[in-house]
């Protein structure tokens, strides 16, 4: 079949192949299924994922990982910030980026991603994130950690529209709610040439 990018589009070629009519919702309740059976519950890969964070950390004797579960054992958000990206935030501050995605993957988290801009204009990763939600918590607990380890604030923030992302930064910023606008940079605030225009 090869590879298939919607769930609309797999419905189509199954039920042309096979002459049945399964709904969308069929083929995605068995897509998941299929998955389950053959990689396991998405919550035991974040586990595996610290185990390899923790022993990724402990090999290079340096790097940052903090994980948050609720009192049921279930993830709520994680942060991974390796050694070399510690290194790249001592350097590229000036300009941090915040984005993150919506839930497109088999574990229905986010992914945030924070970036930099080195010397070259090259965009840099300073960490990441799993959210289980979008919240001001989650992105106050990103932000809080970031600050304890980065143990400065960045210059400038550049992130999109969303409202949970810029709560976040307020309470990473030790300024008032007026420079902080000023401060945060949306898509918008470049010109064609990348060069900032003034908020």
């Amino acid at each position: 079949m090869g590879h298939v990018k919607t769930m609309k589009v797999l419905t189509k070629l199954i039920n042309d192949k096979f002459n049945t009519k399964f709904d969308c919702h069929n083929i995605q309740y068995r897509v998941n299924k299929l998955l389950r059976s053959t990689l396991g519950q998405p919550h035991e890969d974040a586990f595996k994922f610290f185990e390899l964070a923790k022993e990724e950390i402990k090999k290079n004797k340096g790097g940052f990982f903090k994980i948050d579960i609720d009192q049921q054992n279930v993830f709520r958000r994680c942060l991974y910030v390796s050694d070399c990206m510690l290194e790249y935030a001592k350097q590229f501050l000036d300009i941090v980026i915040v984005d993150s995605t919506y839930k497109r993957n088999r574990f229905n988290l986010s992914l945030v991603n924070i970036l930099g801009i080195s010397n070259y204009g090259r965009n840099i990763l300073l960490g990441f994130g799993l959210l289980s939600k979008e919240d001001i918590e989650s992105y106050s607990w990103i932000f809080e950690n970031l600050k304890r380890i980065w143990k400065k604030e960045p210059d400038n923030f550049i992130t999109d529209e969303c409202e949970s992302i810029k709560q976040g930064i307020f309470l990473f910023v030790n300024i008032n709610l007026r420079q902080v606008f000023k401060r945060i940079l949306s898509p918008g605030s470049f010109s064609a040439d990348g060069i900032f225009r003034k908020i």
